[in-house]
């Protein structure tokens, strides 16, 4: 009877110390200073590894990534700007997988209320065909989307270029384009569309974001345990050194490799409100119009604008207000040009 070959001894010791990176990415996943990234990332971490049980990648391959995102956690807790940014961007759906959740919700299609919005439901034609329309939400935001000039300068998704997809009127033969071809390219459109939008956020974390930016929200950054130091060897290390020198030549003092992408800040809160409004300039705010009878979107400025209006008491009497005033201008007037 033959035998199968295992790949791996049964019993044969883990080479990669997989509850080592877990215990130590979960802790990273604490450290952070945004209350939704906190929950988020520690999540999407379980979730990741869970995944990774299940899948026929190689164990380099996994350890690779998942050193990786330890590596990501740990730069944005030091206060690397650019691994903060994509933690925060990850965490409310800017980019990833969550982007995709949030773009799923709003397009979530609702049931027929009655026959007659079944029987509308049933005559729409078929996806990308002649006559299909994508869903007003979609289109709505995507307009919205095309008319921000600060969307396009941010980079965070690809720039949406036009709103109607490009079918020609006939193809390079002079002949009317195919079904098939036009089909591909509603199709081809629509996908590209949905890679370039931004979701909006559930109205609790939109709560929060906004807290968070006006100090609302309180917020701290959990201090790291301090580090166990080691007594150093009372060896004397003099003939190794020597030895080293004459070896490998002088070697470089203090360099700025360690800079070389961005410099640790300090994580305070003038600078986590700077990444908590960039973040806020990237979510539409949701509001639905009565007389319209349809969804529209506000978008965030990166700064505050001064506010240029103010009210004004109608009940006030403007002889009282700018009585003195009047006065004085009418006195001046009486003596005349000094």
């Amino acid at each position: 009877m033959a035998s199968t070959p295992l790949s791996r001894p049964l019993h044969a010791p883990d080479s990669i110390p997989w509850m080592s990176l877990l215990r130590a990415t979960l802790r990273e996943c604490s450290y952070l200073p945004d209350p939704i990234a906190r929950g988020y990332m520690r999540e999407y971490v379980v979730n990741r590894y869970r995944r990774s049980r299940q899948s026929h990648r190689s164990d380099p391959e996994l350890a690779r990534t998942a050193r990786h995102g330890l590596s990501l956690l740990q730069r944005a807790n030091e206060g690397y700007q650019r691994p903060l940014e994509r933690v925060l961007l990850m965490s409310y759906g800017r980019i990833g997988k969550r982007r995709h959740e949030l773009l799923a919700q709003l397009m979530k299609p609702q049931v027929p209320s009655d026959t007659d919005a079944l029987k509308e439901l049933v005559a729409k034609p078929i996806a990308f065909e002649d006559g299909w329309e994508p869903p007003e939400i979609v289109m709505s935001l995507a307009k919205s989307q095309m008319h921000n000039g600060i969307l396009s300068t941010s980079r965070v998704r690809p720039a949406l270029k036009n709103l109607q997809p490009p079918i020609p009127e006939t193809n390079s033969w002079g002949r009317p384009v195919s079904r098939v071809r036009r089909v591909n390219i509603r199709k081809n459109w629509y996908g590209s569309t949905l890679e370039t939008l931004l979701p909006p956020l559930p109205d609790a974390e939109l709560r929060v974001l906004d807290g968070l930016i006006e100090g609302t929200v309180a917020w701290a950054p959990r201090p790291r345990k301090p580090a166990t130091l080691t007594a150093p060897h009372e060896d004397n290390h003099g003939d190794e050194s020597i030895l080293k020198f004459l070896t490998e030549g002088p070697q470089k003092g203090h360099t700025f490799r360690d800079f070389a992408n961005g410099r640790p800040h300090e994580i305070t809160d003038r600078f986590m409100r700077r990444q908590w409004r960039r973040i806020s300039c990237l979510v539409p705010r949701m509001h639905y119009s009565v007389k319209a009878n349809k969804w529209f979107f506000i978008w965030d400025t990166p700064k505050v604008m001064p506010e240029l209006a103010f009210e004004v008491d109608t009940e006030a009497n403007p002889d009282q207000i700018f009585g003195g005033s009047v006065q004085g201008r009418d006195q001046n007037q009486a003596r005349g040009p000094v």
